[in-house]
C-alpha cells in the first residue's frame, strides 16, 4: 500500500521496550521473565521495561489508564526502535478507543506480538496507517528453554534486521505444541519434544499477489462492525486460532471455530479477500485435523479463493515473523510462499 508507514530497520544496541496491553501473567513466571532478557542481551539490544508492565489489575496488566500511559510514552520516545509485547489475554479490546492514535502515526516503531494483540494491529493501522509485525512473544518464544528455536530466530533477523525486500517462507523441519507448566518450572527441565513437520497443504490451488491480513479469529471479532474494522478487499487471508478463553491447557474446539467462521461470513469477509491461509493446529487429534479441513473445504468450496493449509505460525513453536499489510505472493503450484516488498526503513 502506497501510503503505509514503515518503522525503520532493528539494528544492534538498539532500544526495545516490553509492554503488557493485556494479560497480567508476567509478573507470575520470573524465571521465564528473566530468560527473554537474557536473550535480548545477548543478541546485542537495550532491553528497557514499560512502567506498568509487571502491573497487576485483577484479569489485566494495570488498569486502562496506565497500558495507555506506556503506550503513548513508549511510542514518543525517540530512542524506542521496537516494542515487544510480554504474552496475549483477552483486553486489548479495552485500550482502543483512549489510545492517541495521531502519537502512533507520527512516531512509527516496529511493534511486534499475535493472538489478543489482534486489535491493536488492526487499530493501528486502519488508524495510523503503521506497518506492524505479527511475531513471536517474550515469554513464549524468546523464554524458550535452552533457547528461541533456530528457525524462530532466523526468521526474526530476516524480518526485522535484514534490508531484503524479496524472500521466501519455507517450512521448519520439526515443529511442537508440547506444554511444559511454566508455574512448576517444567519448562527448565528440558527442551519441548518435536515432531517432524510436513509441507504447507493446498486444500484449494492458485498462483497470485495480494496484501497480507493476519488475525487471531477469536480477537477479530471484537472488532466486527466497529471503526478499527480494516478493509478486507483483495487481501491474503491469515488466521489462527488461540487456546480456548475457558481454559487455557486446551485449544478451542472446533465447534467454536466453524461459529467463528460463520460469523465472519454473515460480515460479508469472504466475499471481498483473494486468498485464506490457516494456521498449524495445536494440540489437536489427527481426526481433529481431518474434521477441521472437511469443515474448511465445505465452508468455502462455493468461493474462489485458494486456502493453504498448515503454516508455521502461533500458537504451536517454531514460527514465522510476518509484515502485516503489504505485498505477498504464494504459487500453490511450485509450492512458493514470499514477500514481495520492503517492510522496513533504514
Amino acid at each position: 500500500m502506497s501510503n503505509l508507514i514503515k518503522p525503520n530497520i532493528l539494528k544492534k544496541w538498539d532500544t526495545i521496550w516490553i509492554l503488557s496491553p493485556s494479560w497480567p501473567i508476567a509478573w507470575m513466571i520470573p524465571h521465564r521473565f528473566e530468560n527473554w532478557i537474557s536473550y535480548l542481551k545477548k543478541m546485542w539490544f537495550k532491553v528497557k521495561i514499560a512502567k506498568n508492565c509487571l502491573k497487576v489489575n485483577w484479569y489485566t496488566a494495570g488498569s486502562i489508564e496506565e497500558r495507555i500511559n506506556d503506550i503513548h510514552e513508549l511510542f514518543l520516545d525517540n530512542n524506542v526502535k521496537a516494542i515487544i509485547c510480554t504474552i496475549w489475554g483477552f483486553h486489548s479490546n479495552q485500550l482502543l478507543k483512549y489510545i492517541d492514535y495521531s502519537i502512533i502515526k507520527n512516531n512509527p516503531k516496529i511493534f511486534i506480538w499475535f493472538s489478543d494483540i489482534t486489535v491493536l494491529h488492526f487499530a493501528f493501522y486502519v488508524k495510523s496507517n503503521l506497518c506492524t509485525y505479527y511475531w513471536p512473544a517474550l515469554l513464549t518464544q524468546f523464554a524458550e528453554y535452552p533457547k528461541m528455536l533456530s528457525y524462530t530466530e532466523k526468521y526474526f533477523y530476516k524480518a526485522l534486521l535484514s534490508n531484503e525486500s524479496i524472500w521466501k517462507i519455507l517450512p521448519s523441519q520439526k515443529w511442537t505444541d508440547e506444554l511444559l507448566n511454566w508455574f512448576q518450572k517444567k519448562d527448565l527441565d528440558r527442551p519441548r519434544k518435536m515432531k517432524k513437520n510436513n509441507w504447507y497443504e493446498f486444500l484449494k490451488k492458485w498462483k497470485a499477489e495480494w496484501i497480507l491480513l493476519w488475525w487471531c479469529i477469536t480477537s477479530i471479532l471484537h472488532l466486527r462492525g466497529t471503526e478499527y474494522w480494516p478493509n478486507f478487499k483483495n487481501t491474503l487471508f491469515f488466521w489462527e486460532i488461540p487456546e480456548s478463553s475457558c481454559d487455557l491447557s486446551k485449544w478451542e474446539p472446533i465447534s467454536r471455530i466453524d461459529t467463528h467462521l460463520t460469523d465472519l461470513e454473515l460480515s460479508w469477509i469472504f466475499n471481498k479477500i483473494s486468498w485464506m491461509i490457516i494456521w498449524r493446529p495445536k494440540w489437536y487429534t489427527e481426526n481433529d485435523i481431518s474434521l477441521l479441513k472437511e469443515i474448511i473445504y465445505n465452508k468455502f468450496i462455493n468461493y474462489n479463493f485458494p486456502i493453504l493449509f498448515w503454516i508455521d505460525i502461533w500458537h504451536t513453536d517454531p514460527i514465522i515473523t510476518l509484515p502485516i499489510w503489504i505485498k505477498w505472493k504464494i504459487d500453490s503450484y511450485n509450492k512458493s510462499f514470499e514477500i514481495l516488498e520492503s517492510w522496513t526503513n533504514w
